[in-house]
């Protein structure tokens, strides 16, 4: 059964917490990156409302955003601990599915969920389960990866030469190679003081995290150029899943789903919103033609997607990522 198909069965199961005792409730520990106000805290808010409602407060849901349970490894590791309960990241477990982030590679959010829901990405969710004992259970929608400079960027040429911080993940750093930067991958905390610093000249983000991060105010330009499209992933740890009836799985999916619902109605408008206000702050906001980044990242797609996967399954998943949906 598909992870959404409970979703259907949760609507007949509300009742059952009609009747719950005075025992105390499942405590529910949910980090996440994004900082109140965020669409993605918003989303993760609602998912706490609906699940304790459903559930007639048989769930208690704690949100700790801002990672303030830690860095992404260290919230993974709880998961697996059972200290954790959920967690919404964007670090993916294992590459084969980390690797769905290749640069142009999805059109949307639609894309990378028909990936994961196929039977091979339910091949890796039990994959990742059995290793890490976490499981992908949904998603919230982030914006598309932009680009931040001490400069405007008008044209892929304007980034040669740039230092541009990235994660440390070779996508990232092959991307900005083949943009002709110099990509110097350094951990997310650094970023602000480094950009202030000048010790890097930009950086890369979506618009949300530019703005709660306060990145525009050591940067003078943003380039839309939407070279990365990649959600959050929200994920159970299996000591707690596996405890769950089936019901109470089924109640935490609906939570979930109505999540998604809320990020995806959010987020557009709150991506215009953050960038009317960034350009009165004085950010310069530019649309370089997208066309030299797509060509220039082919051989990244090709070299670390044949890697990843294999050249058949590469090409399916390609032409899975680029169908309109």
């Amino acid at each position: 059964m598909s992870m959404r198909d409970y979703v259907v069965t949760a609507t007949a199961v509300v009742g059952v917490f009609a009747a719950v005792s005075a025992q105390a409730a499942t405590e529910v520990r949910y980090g996440l990156w994004a900082k109140p106000g965020e669409a993605q805290y918003i989303a993760a808010d609602k998912f706490k409302q609906m699940l304790e409602a459903d559930s007639k407060g048989a769930f208690k849901v704690t949100l700790y955003p801002g990672d303030v349970l830690g860095t992404e490894a260290e919230q993974a590791e709880q998961l697996a601990l059972g200290t954790t309960q959920v967690f919404a990241s964007g670090w993916a477990g294992i590459k084969q599915i980390e690797y769905l982030a290749l640069p142009y590679l999805m059109s949307n959010l639609k894309n990378y969920v028909s990936v994961i829901e196929s039977p091979i990405g339910q091949q890796w969710n039990d994959e990742l389960a059995g290793k890490s004992k976490v499981r992908i259970v949904g998603f919230l929608s982030r914006s598309p990866r932009q680009i931040t400079a001490n400069r405007p960027i008008n044209s892929m040429a304007d980034l040669k030469g740039l230092k541009m911080r990235v994660p440390e993940l070779d996508y990232y750093v092959k991307s900005f190679v083949a943009f002709g930067a110099r990509p110097t991958p350094m951990a997310f905390g650094e970023v602000y003081t480094a950009l202030q610093a000048g010790t890097v000249d930009g950086q890369e983000n979506p618009i949300e995290t530019i703005y709660a991060q306060k990145f525009h105010e050591v940067q003078k330009s943003i380039a839309i150029v939407d070279y990365i499209k990649k959600p959050a992933y929200v994920m159970v740890g299996m000591p707690f899943w596996s405890k769950l009836k089936p019901e109470e799985q089924a109640l935490v999916l609906k939570a979930q789903r109505a999540s998604e619902a809320v990020v995806e109605e959010l987020l557009p408008k709150q991506q215009e919103e953050l960038l009317q206000k960034m350009k009165q702050g004085g950010i310069q906001v530019t649309y370089p033609d997208r066309v030299p980044f797509i060509q220039a990242t082919q051989a990244v797609r090709d070299e670390l997607g044949i890697k990843a996967w294999g050249e058949k399954l590469y090409r399916e998943i390609v032409a899975i990522g680029q169908k309109t949906m």
